[in-house]
């Protein structure tokens, strides 16, 4: 028969029987001492009629009786039910009543205070005689004997219990006190609430191997100083402490005589750590209570180092695999859901077969195996380690925004000051009443910390996303159990959304009133924010219109990103109405603001050398922006075009996992690659305006050494929303490009700009040809009043201009329009031209605009002659402008007279002002969420879209000289191009063809 910890227990106190095994307050025994009374108790319980098999709670505090009970129990063959006295009473009468077991065990007297009329069988343990008596000689359990049940909380609440065998009990102990030299010599702590896992391992572990087992009282434990000084006077050695308080513990002063080798921590994500000045390493162990205690474990580095987040690797006979929702191995890197198998695997949930079948499963992809699927997400980094991501459950939805709060509070400890941070959203039955709440920990409150963890979270989230309620505290709340206290911190604010303290003025309650019926939220606060409420761009064209009217003054779409709060958008009403009106607001972003930046890393340093045959026959391609549009068809022609390996950098925490989010963007563009091509494209979960993309600085390193070439596709497209909210994708983003293009070896960089970086300048230079080689500062004054994308692009390819000229390699393409794939006719749904087409066909009508161009091809042309003319090393340092020549650069009136020719429409041209008015009203018309750009104006009472016509006629002369020879040509808008671009893209089937 196998082994159990009581044959390693028993082994301890034959050897060392007068060696102190438990001290707790006041009270301490020693190992026989401990093996006598649990063995008289363990006569008790057999008497009472306690049979092998039996499940016995034992409801206790932190003392010496505790760890009696549990090998009294273990004796007779049972198992024991850890019950934290502490427990509220309907909890603890639930866990009993799921039991079913004859007798209830108290570690003493004062544990029952609270329960009383149980209808069982009650003992407490300090008040039964345990001196050595005769008993008969017991049985060791065998190996799949259950030895504890604890009992957990799933999401609805309801305690359900985790059935541990002693064999998963053994192999864990076993595996740490080699690992971590547990032996007689050590002296470690009790410190986890008894109804925790936790708990059963520091207890155990110290007794199988003849160490010492140190309670410290209930106001020590998690107090970090007087942790620390309990550490120091009883020179422990191995230690646990809460994740929440870790921080805590090592950032305090270390008192002398500390002896302290290991301290250990569990139970929640830990945030990067500064563990210089101590002396003792720290360890940082994963595992759900299904996985007896621990199913991983990470040595964890310091901060300083810039070392990935990581819960490190499986312990002994553990086995951990990311998978997708079908059980399937995704790709290293790609995130997915921890499933863990082998020896740890609990039997099962108490009297629960269903959850049991649930949630232990078996997969024929990872070879049949027993899985316990965690619900947490997470990746396998390159070295191995698993880096883990949050709950599966932990991306909540605010107002229809998926939000994920683990994000939000990992951004807040990133802030210099910052101890702890959670994130949680309050409860309530009306969704619309959601609000996301941050808690924190650290500088005095009267310091400026809160405002930099909002500077912070503004810069890193979208709106919708940030918190609407800030509270700073001495100390987050700790559970019985020794995690954050999320009952407790929600119980600080109010369940329901609060009237405002103040009452509303006049202009706030009419912009109140307005937010109310558009984001159906009945309670509005002056300080809200109406995109954390809900809002987005077609919800601000609305609300700029309905501004509009109830103020009667001019507003625009604009106005509500730059006063997005409500007490700041009243105010700016209110002054609106008492000053003369303007047509033409200044949006505080001259073009010195767009000059200011255009820069570079103050610590980039480019080296100008590089083999041309990094561009001539790359190994290995980065591209960022495959979900896009444009980008999705670059990936298909850079692998049908090269044999290089295909890096696809893909943001992660949306709905869907990178891959598959990428699948379906290949799906719906119609993008077909064969088993070979698939084989040679990698994902890479990342953000390219994070810090080495936000990958692990090992992957980052191999990822700078393995790319020969890089094609910066990624960009935010947005036609509304102002330059300051496209800076970080568009404009860090290129800089966190450009500090990949020169790390470690230098890497070509192929960037993808676009033909609107000449804006409407045709008004300020008098030019009517704009040559790809042409400064585009000329262009500036019409840029800096241009849309905020239109802003970044420029600003993007100025920073591009400032690499090359350190010794970057560098081919900038500008993009023409890319109004749909030539073949397949798809095109991408946010594209306003498209709408604009539908707009049009409906009404008939089309506005009366002269020589208006937006560099109308397909999107096939131009990833087609990206990847040709890339090849050529000859191209270095040229701008390729990817529109058609002369006659076939079809103007606004041009396209659709094409249409009548080819398919019998009708349309009326219309002055614009009358034209836009068909629509401008109507909330669900195509173009309504872009009415700002039709709109609004920016010079001369002109719109963006007015303020296009009788643009440059752009030059293309570089692109056809290397296209020269290749049979690309640039295509015709001919009938059947049409045809597909009218009946898959925009959904209507030409008059000619209807029957």
């Amino acid at each position: 028969m196998a082994p159990s910890v009581l044959d390693y227990f028993i082994q301890q106190a034959s050897r060392y029987p007068e060696k102190t095994a438990v001290i707790g307050d006041n009270k301490h025994l020693t190992y026989r001492q401990l093996d006598e009374a649990s063995s008289a108790l363990c006569t008790r319980l057999k008497q009472e009629g306690v049979r092998p098999g039996d499940a016995v709670p034992l409801v206790a505090q932190r003392t010496v009786e505790l760890p009696i009970g549990m090998m009294a129990i273990a004796k007779a063959g049972a198992c024991y039910i850890p019950i934290d006295a502490r427990y509220p009473e309907r909890r603890i009468r639930n866990i009993i009543e799921q039991s079913g077991s004859p007798i209830i065990l108290f570690s003493n007297h004062d544990a029952r205070v609270n329960i009383d009329n149980l209808p069982r069988k009650v003992l407490s343990i300090d008040n039964i005689s345990l001196t050595k008596v005769s008993i008969t000689v017991f049985s060791p359990p065998p190996s799949d004997a259950l030895a504890y049940i604890i009992f957990t909380s799933g999401t609805t609440g309801a305690p359900k219990g985790v059935m541990i065998e002693h064999r998963s009990l053994l192999n864990l102990l076993l595996w740490h006190n080699q690992r971590f030299a547990m032996d007689e010599h050590s002296r470690s702590t009790l410190i986890a609430g008894v109804g925790f896992d936790v708990a059963q391992w520091e207890i155990w572990a110290p007794l199988i191997c003849g160490g010492t087992l140190y309670l410290p009282h209930e106001e020590t434990r998690l107090q970090p100083d007087a942790l620390l000084a309990f550490f120091a006077r009883h020179r422990l050695t191995h230690a646990f402490v809460p994740t929440v308080l870790v921080p805590e513990v090592i950032g305090a002063p270390q008192p002398a005589g500390l002896a302290l080798k290991y301290l250990f921590t569990a139970g929640e994500k830990l945030n990067p750590l500064e563990l210089r000045g101590i002396d003792y390493a720290v360890v940082d162990y994963y595992g759900p209570t299904e996985a007896t205690i621990f199913a991983t474990c990470n040595r964890v580095r310091c901060a300083t180092q810039n070392p990935p987040s990581t819960i490190g690797r499986p312990i002994a006979d553990t086995q951990v695999f990311i998978l997708d929702e079908r059980l399937r191995p995704v790709t290293d890197g790609e995130s997915g859901e921890l499933c863990i198998s082998g020896l740890c695997l609990a039997r099962g949930y108490l009297n629960a077969p269903q959850l049991t079948a649930e949630r232990f499963v078996t997969s024929p992809h990872v070879g049949g195996q027993r899985l316990y699927r965690s619900g947490d997400r997470a990746r396998r980094l390159p070295d191995g380690r698993i880096q883990y991501l949050g709950r599966l459950d932990a991306q909540v939805k605010i107002r229809g925004n998926r939000v994920e709060l683990g994000e939000i509070g990992s951004l807040m400890t990133q802030v210099s000051g910052v101890k702890t941070a959670i994130a949680l959203v309050n409860q309530t039955d009306n969704p619309s009443d959601k609000r996301i709440l941050a808690f924190l920990t650290g500088e005095d409150p009267g310091s400026d910390l809160i405002a930099r963890v909002k500077r912070q979270l503004q810069d890193q989230l979208p709106a919708y996303s940030l918190p609407a309620e800030y509270r700073h505290l001495d100390r987050l709340p700790i559970n019985a159990n020794g995690k954050i206290d999320q009952a407790a911190l929600l119980a600080l604010a109010p369940e329901a959304r609060p009237a405002p303290a103040e009452p509303l003025n006049g202009h706030q309650r009419i912009v109140a009133d307005l937010w109310r019926r558009l984001l159906k939220i009945d309670h509005i606060r002056a300080d809200d924010d109406f995109f954390a409420l809900g809002g987005h761009s077609l919800l601000a064209a609305n609300l700029a219109n309905q501004l509009g009217k109830a103020f009667a003054v001019k507003t625009y779409v604009r106005d509500i990103y730059a006063y997005p709060n409500l007490t700041t958008l009243a105010q700016a009403m209110a002054q609106r109405q008492g000053q003369e009106q303007t047509s033409e607001p200044q949006d505080g972003e001259p073009a010195r603001a767009l000059q200011d930046d255009v820069y570079l890393p103050s610590d980039l340093v480019i080296d100008s050398t590089f083999d041309a045959r990094q561009i001539s026959a790359p190994r290995a391609i980065l591209l960022t922006g495959a979900t896009g549009f444009v980008g999705a068809h670059l990936l298909a022609d850079l692998l049908h075009t090269t044999d290089a390996e295909l890096y696809c950098l893909v943001r992660d925490g949306t709905k869907l996992p990178p891959r598959q989010r990428l699948e379906a963007v290949l799906q719906r563009y119609r993008i077909a690659l064969s088993a070979g091509q698939r084989a040679r494209l990698h994902i890479l979960p990342g953000d390219v305006a994070e810090h080495h993309f936000s990958l692990a600085p090992a992957a980052y390193r191999v990822l700078c050494q393995d790319i020969d070439l890089i094609y910066h596709s990624a960009s935010a497209v947005n036609f509304i929303q102002p330059y300051a909210y496209m800076k970080r994708d568009n404009v860090q983003g290129l800089r966190e490009i450009i500090r990949f293009a020169a790390h470690s070896r230098t890497k070509p960089l192929m960037l993808l700009s676009t033909i609107s970086v000449y804006s409407w300048g045709h008004l300020h230079t008098g030019k009517r040809v704009m040559r790809e080689s042409d400064d585009i500062d000329q262009n500036l004054p019409a840029v800096s009043r241009d849309i905020g994308y239109v802003r970044s692009k420029w600003v993007m390819e100025k920073i591009a201009d400032l690499a090359a000229k350190q010794g970057l390699p560098l081919m900038t393409f500008r993009l023409g329009y890319a109004t749909c794939h030539s073949r397949t006719g798809v095109n991408a749904d946010y594209q306003w031209w498209g709408r604009l087409v539908r707009t049009c066909i409906s009404s008939g009508t089309v506005p009366d605009l002269r020589d208006l161009r937006e560099g109308l091809t397909t999107v096939d042309y131009m990833t087609r002659a990206i990847a040709h003319v890339s090849r050529n090393p000859q191209a270095l340092g040229q701008k390729f402008n990817l529109i058609h020549q002369g006659d076939n650069n079809l103007t606004l009136r041009e396209f659709f007279s094409l249409l009548e020719r080819e398919f019998g429409y009708r349309f009326h041209p219309l002055p614009f002002a009358q034209w836009r008015a068909q629509w401008e009203n109507d909330s669900d018309a195509p173009l309504y969420p872009l009415l700002s750009l039709f709109k609004d104006p920016m010079v001369d009472e002109l719109s963006t879209v007015e303020l296009y016509q009788d643009t440059y006629r752009w030059d293309c002369s570089n692109l056809q000289r290397f296209l020269q020879g290749s049979g690309i040509d640039e295509p015709r808008f001919t009938r059947q191009l049409l045809l597909n671009y009218l009946q898959h893209a925009i959904g209507y089937a030409p008059l000619s063809l209807r029957a």
